[in-house]
């Protein structure tokens, strides 16, 4: 059996080299370029998404001011500079807000359009898709808005999907089918306190849940009372005359010693009773002639 010589295994590996050395430099030197070059790019990208952090806060808080021209150029500097980044994505879809907010809905159905076909991520496309479903449910194109929404497939949307179906359905005078996309967002977790009161007035009536009205009471019949009649007043009083008294024919001449014995008094007539309103009005009485009272005489000669 032969042996191989010390000299042998040197010119085999010689050999071996000379075929395969180059590619083996050449695979080597690949693998620390493919190293260094992944380090520069993870650290690129690590750049990268600093600075887009960076000029995403800038843009937010430019929008928390609210300086809306400032918040516009910074919105559009961050999608020039990063587009490729989730930040312009989330960027826009604030954009398509202030433009929404500013009553631009041409603007905001481009940004919304821009994040659909742009964004990296599944969930930001469908609340693209969401967000302009609405801004079309409010410009009245429900069969644009309804397609949309067909292509919202997030398990957290699912609760604002079936609520704006129903409001589509309801819009285009559909109220069973409104009340089952309502029914379904309070099933998908719809905390939304509106969305309870949509779903109730659409609830189908039942012996259980119709109030009977109240009948009102039947009004007594009106009482009319008539005051007695009352007689009629005699329209002028009898007066009553005094006769006055008659002269005395001769007046005994009086001195300055005499003092009168008595004074002469007078005393009024009667004057009747008012008769009460129920009895017959009576004649008046006749007038008593009063006579004078005699005059005093004079002391004795």
């Amino acid at each position: 059996m032969e042996q191989y010589t010390d000299d042998e295994r040197v010119e085999d590996l010689k050999k071996w080299w000379q075929e395969n050395g180059v590619s083996i430099i050449v695979g080597i030197a690949l693998g620390v370029a493919a190293i260094f070059g992944w380090r520069y790019w993870v650290s690129h990208r690590d750049a990268q998404a600093n600075q887009a952090s960076l000029a995403y806060d800038a843009f937010i808080e430019a929008v928390e001011k609210p300086d809306t021209d400032q918040a516009r150029q910074r919105g559009q500097g961050l999608l020039a500079d990063f587009p490729n980044s989730a930040y312009a994505a989330l960027a826009t879809l604030r954009l398509a807000k202030l433009a929404v907010d500013n009553g631009d809905q041409a603007t905001a159905i481009q940004q919304l359009q821009w994040v659909i076909d742009h964004a990296k991520l599944a969930e930001l496309q469908d609340i693209a898709r969401l967000r302009l479903a609405r801004v079309f449910f409010a410009a009245g194109q429900l069969t644009e808005a309804e397609k949309l929404l067909a292509h919202v497939n997030t398990a957290s949307l699912t609760a604002e999907r079936e609520e704006l179906r129903g409001d589509l359905a309801l819009a285009g005078n559909d109220p069973a089918k409104a009340r089952t996309a309502y029914a379904q967002a309070l099933a998908a977790g719809g905390a939304s306190p509106l969305l309870r009161i949509k779903l109730d007035n659409l609830a189908v009536p039942t012996a259980d849940t119709v109030i009977a009205a109240p009948v009102p009471p039947l009004a007594e019949p009106a009482t009319v009372t008539v005051p007695p009649p009352v007689p009629d007043a005699p329209s002028e009083a009898p007066a009553e005359t005094l006769s006055a008294p008659e002269a005395p024919a001769e007046t005994p001449p009086v001195t300055a010693s005499e003092t009168p014995a008595a004074e002469a008094s007078e005393t009024p007539a009667k004057v009747p009773e008012a008769a009460p309103d129920d009895a017959a009005p009576t004649a008046p009485a006749e007038p008593v002639p009063v006579s004078p009272a005699p005059p005093a005489s004079g002391p004795p000669s």
